[in-house]
């Protein structure tokens, strides 16, 4: 029994048409329903609104109020004002309250800076624990204060408003100015981190609050008590903050907190401006749930109930009629036409004897019998170029696998390929991936915008290993595979149809997945190839640094061993026949001899301490004019008969500067040794200096001696690097200074 109503087309109606019966019964539910949701939406949404509008009002006429009031006592006090006006405010300032601490507000860290935003005094409240001055340094509020702007809500000289800290922190803060007279010499401000301070009025708010920053409207910051969650900010809500509106609120899920599980919602957000005005700089939400809001509907499924079993009923009796008149004879006939078909008989037609729905079905019937031997035709066709395809990317794969051009070489090949395999007009474009975004390598043709397959919807799916397909009137159809190596997407290989020209088949698009595949395994192949070569190079380069090392410092060695070797044993022959004055001038000549070996083993172990990372740098006050004079003396010694060309230093009396006193006079007895060395005793040395006004000194050094050639300028600073590397070189020295 059960198996001849399934069989039956009138059984099969009946269950049609008592589904059909469900739909418009569950219609008009939905209808009901549909009106019941939207009073609980709008019910919903304007007590959100009424909730985030007092938010704001609570953080701006609360805390901003007696953040402001606070900041503007302390900033007039007289001690504040003269330890900010003296000549060293960093200390004065932090001496100032090291006995007597000034005011803390709950949750906010008070900040005092100089006149250009420095952070001199930081204070954090004691809830707060300790806190990083430097993320204040840059504080929207600290710069609007001190250019003169005022505080929106206290018409006062300072600066009030949200503001992202640089390590993302989102605040609210308050800053006014420090005057001393009409000279502004810094600023008090208060910096309340917006979490805390939206944890404090919680029990005002009752319902969970959220933060979405303007600059990235896509993220929300939910709070549930002290803790804070990232997610993604629902699309309603991010397009009215990119419209710039006020107030942007919406229906939605959120998370509950708990296990993954969400619940729905209605969140309202409300702009909070930035310090100085000007611009909003975050949007300030809470999200209500809709369970708060929800009616009773009882009355609704009851009423529900009993239309949907009166209209069973009469629609049952209706069907059973029609089809006993209407419909079982012309099915009968369509039947045994369609088993005729099935057959194989395509001679014999469907009689068709009326114009309605049986009707034209049995004409749809007779005009499939005719399309077959098409459709068939269509097969064939597709199968050879899938065919012609296969046949295509294997040569396209023999190629990558052969050849030795690098990278740029087998991407352009790539794309000639994909954009042969997808015909004639097509375009093709290889992109690898940096970081979450694709970057366009190689195009086919050549003069094919990189830019052909931005504005398409679909296409960033491509990222995540997904085949995008798409189609557009007026920008045509494309399709776009990932490349994988490795289980990971690398790239993207794209083709893009003009609208003029066929879509992208689907066979065509198997094809463009393998040579995609095959593209990205050569590809990392050739990478892997070049990345070795250079390492060849690289250690064939450092293999002649090393010898030229060698041989250079085997070379500057030998030279003051040498002198103080002979000098010695030409003193210790001569001892008792020399006078006093030979014998001096031996030994003058020996400590000179010492005094270059010294150097040339301090360079050594400076330029290791370099490579180990371990230099120490200590800066001090220096004066510039005694630095230079004492590197000039410590030049001198090196020669036996003074210097062979005079040096004339002239450094503004009085100039100082923060250096390494020590490494400052390596430096400059470089320079000062390279002047002299290479004027081979012609003209002179000057050293000259000015203050920049910027907080720099410029020291220039200057000679008339042989000067470089214009193709080696761009080498002095490689290591060891001299123009006259040999072993009989005229001018000593290792090529580290």
């Amino acid at each position: 029994m059960i198996r001849r109503l399934r069989s039956s087309f009138a059984a099969k109606l009946l269950v049609g048409g008592i589904a059909l019966a469900l739909l418009i019964v569950g219609s008009v539910g939905g209808y009901l329903l549909y009106s019941r949701d939207n009073q609980t939406r709008a019910g919903a949404l304007s007590n959100s609104d009424n909730r985030v509008a007092v938010m704001r009002e609570v953080l701006e006429q609360f805390t901003g109020e007696q953040s402001y009031a606070t900041a503007k006592g302390l900033a007039a006090q007289t001690p504040l004002i003269a330890a900010l006006a003296g000549a060293v405010p960093s200390r004065a300032v932090p001496a100032l309250f090291a006995g007597s601490p000034p005011v803390n507000l709950e949750s906010e860290v008070l900040v005092i800076t100089d006149s250009a935003g420095k952070p001199l005094y930081t204070r954090a409240a004691p809830d707060l624990g300790g806190v990083d001055a430097a993320v204040f340094d840059g504080s929207q509020a600290i710069a609007a204060a001190l250019s003169g702007t005022q505080c929106a809500f206290a018409k006062g000289a300072g600066a009030c408003g949200l503001e992202i800290l640089s390590d993302g922190l989102p605040v609210y803060s308050v800053a006014v100015p420090v005057t001393n007279g009409l000279t502004v010499v810094g600023s008090v401000a208060y910096i309340a981190p917006l979490g805390l301070q939206l944890e404090r009025f919680a029990t005002l708010f009752q319902f969970p609050t959220a933060f979405i920053p303007a600059a990235e409207p896509s993220l929300e910051l939910r709070q549930q008590g002290v803790a804070v969650t990232s997610g993604s900010a629902p699309s309603d809500v991010t397009t009215g903050i990119q419209a710039g509106q006020d107030l942007v609120h919406a229906t939605y899920n959120a998370p509950t907190g708990s296990g993954g599980a969400t619940q729905a919602v209605a969140g309202s957000f409300v702009a909070v401006a930035a310090p100085g005005g000007g611009h909003v700089a975050g949007y300030l939400g809470i999200e209500v749930p809709l369970s708060q809001f929800l009616g009773d509907e009882a009355t609704d499924e009851l009423t529900l109930g009993l239309i949907t079993l009166f209209v069973l009923l009469a629609l049952t009796l209706l069907i059973i009629v029609f089809v006993e008149i209407v419909v079982r004879r012309p099915i009968r006939r369509l039947e045994r036409g369609v088993a005729r078909i099935a057959g194989g008989d395509y001679t014999s037609p469907i009689v068709v004897r009326s114009n309605d729905e049986l009707g034209r079905l049995a004409a749809g019937v007779n005009r499939m019998r005719d399309s077959i031997r098409v459709y068939t035709t269509e097969i064939e066709d597709a199968r050879k170029r899938l065919d012609s395809a296969v046949e295509r990317v294997g040569n396209v794969s023999r190629a990558l696998t052969t050849t030795t051009g690098g990278v740029a070489a087998l991407q352009n090949e790539v794309v000639r390929a994909a954009a042969g395999i997808a015909g004639e007009g097509a375009m093709a474009v290889l992109a690898t991936r940096q970081d979450d975004a694709l970057h366009v390598q190689a195009v086919f043709p050549e003069d094919t915008s990189p830019q052909v397959f931005d504005g398409w919807e679909h296409f960033s799916d491509v990222l995540g290993g997904a085949v995008v397909r798409e189609t557009n009137p007026d920008r045509g159809s494309l399709v776009a595979v990932p490349m994988f190596y490795q289980d990971r997407v690398g790239g993207a290989l794209c083709v893009v149809n003009e609208k003029t020209t066929r879509p992208i088949a689907e066979d065509e698009e198997d094809v463009l997945v393998v040579l995609a595949n095959n593209a990205a395994v050569a590809m990392e192949n050739a990478r892997l190839f070049e990345q070795e070569r250079e390492t060849v190079r690289r250690l064939r380069q450092l293999d002649s640094m090393k010898n030229d090392f060698l041989s250079t410092v085997q070379h500057e060695l030998r030279t003051p061993l040498t002198a103080i070797i002979g000098l010695s044993d030409l003193l210790e022959m001569c001892w008792e026949m020399w006078e006093d004055t030979p014998k001096l001038d031996a030994l003058h000549d020996i400590q000179v001899a010492a005094r270059n070996l010294y150097d040339i083993v301090e360079t050594i172990i400076d330029f290791s301490a370099v490579n180990a990372e371990t230099l120490d740098i200590t800066p001090v006050d220096v004066d510039l004019t005694e630095a230079v004079q004492r590197c000039v003396e410590q030049v001198t010694e090196r020669y036996k008969s003074g210097l062979p060309i005079p040096v004339e230093v002239a450094v503004p009396a009085g100039l100082r500067i923060l250096a390494d006193p020590e490494r400052f006079g390596q430096v400059m007895r470089a320079l000062l040794d390279n002047a002299v060395k290479f004027s081979d005793g012609k003209g002179s040395v000057s050293v000259t200096a000015q203050d920049n006004g910027d907080g720099r000194v410029r020291i220039e050094v200057r000679d008339h001696g042989i000067g470089i050639a214009p193709q080696d300028a761009e080498r002095i600073f490689e290591r060891f690097y001299q123009v006259d590397n040999t072993a009989t070189r005229r001018y000593g020295g290792t090529g580290m200074g």
